[in-house]
C-alpha cells in the first residue's frame, strides 16, 4: 500500500472553458512543453505530474473539464479543486461569455472552503485565474484585452493573455502564479477522481531545467468513445 506520509503534497487545478478554446493543448504544453494542436474530448480528463512549487515537489493534478456540456455548471469539479483556471479564446466572444458566467456563479455560490483556499483570495474563496488564449490570431480578435482585465478585477482573479500555439511565456507565468496562490497543498481529500486513473498516455517529461518529474496521465471520468492517445497527436 502506498505510504501517504512519504508522498508529496498534492495541488488540484480545474481548467474550465468552452470547447475549442485550447484547454487540453494548454495543459499538455505546460506539463511537457509539447504542443498537441487541436484536441477535443467529450469527457473530463485528469493529468498528473510532479512539479516544483516554491522549491518543494508537489503532485499536481489538473482536471480538463469537458467543454461539451457548457449548459451544466461544473460544481463537482470545482469543489474537488484547490484553484480554477478559466480559459477562453480571444477570437470567440461566446467562450468569454461562458467564462464570465462561471465567474459570476462562483461569486454567488462560493465553493466550500478548504485549508488550501486562502482567506479572501477571491470572492469565491479560492484562487482564480482567467486566461485569454489564441493571441496568435489577433487579427480575428473578438474580445479586447481590457474586457478580460475588467472581469478578472471584478472577481479577484489574475488575468493573462497567451498563445499556446506560440509557446507564450505568459502561459507558464499564469499557471505558476495560480499554483503559488494555493496556500496549503493537500495530502488527502474525500473526493478524488484519481481513483479512476487510466492508462499512461504521455510518458514524456519536458527537458526544462525546472526539473518537472513523473508522468502525464489522463483518465476519463465516464466511459468515452475510443480515440487516439495524446502522444500520437503530438509532433
Amino acid at each position: 500500500m502506498r505510504d501517504e506520509r512519504a508522498s508529496p503534497p498534492r495541488v488540484r487545478i480545474a481548467v474550465i472553458g468552452s470547447s475549442r478554446v485550447g484547454k487540453s493543448a494548454l495543459i499538455v504544453r505546460y506539463l511537457t512543453r509539447r504542443y498537441i494542436g487541436e484536441y477535443h474530448s467529450n469527457t473530463d480528463l485528469l493529468y498528473r505530474q510532479t512539479v516544483p512549487i516554491n522549491g518543494m515537489p508537489v503532485e499536481l493534478e489538473v482536471i480538463d473539464v469537458s467543454g461539451a456540456n457548457t449548459d451544466k455548471f461544473p460544481a463537482e469539479q470545482i469543489q474537488w479543486a484547490d484553484a480554477c483556471l478559466l480559459v477562453y479564446s480571444v477570437t470567440d466572444r461566446s467562450s468569454f461569455e461562458y467564462a464570465t458566467e462561471v465567474l459570476n456563479t462562483l461569486k454567488r455560490n462560493p465553493p466550500h472552503s478548504s485549508p488550501a483556499h486562502g482567506p479572501g483570495a477571491s470572492p469565491s474563496g479560492m484562487p482564480l485565474a482567467l486566461l485569454g488564449n489564441k493571441t496568435d490570431l489577433d487579427h480575428l480578435r473578438q474580445v479586447p484585452m481590457k474586457e478580460g482585465q475588467a472581469i478578472s478585477a471584478a472577481h479577484g482573479a489574475s488575468f493573462s493573455e497567451a498563445s499556446v500555439a506560440d509557446n507564450s511565456g505568459d502561459l507558464y507565468r499564469c499557471v505558476d502564479r495560480l499554483l503559488a496562490e494555493v496556500r496549503t497543498p493537500q495530502r488527502t481529500r474525500k473526493f478524488s477522481v484519481t481513483k479512476m486513473l487510466g492508462s499512461l498516455i504521455g510518458g514524456a517529461t519536458n527537458n526544462s531545467p525546472a526539473s518537472r518529474s513523473g508522468s502525464v496521465v489522463a483518465c476519463p471520468r465516464v466511459p468515452a468513445p475510443s480515440r487516439p492517445p495524446l502522444a500520437a497527436a503530438a509532433p
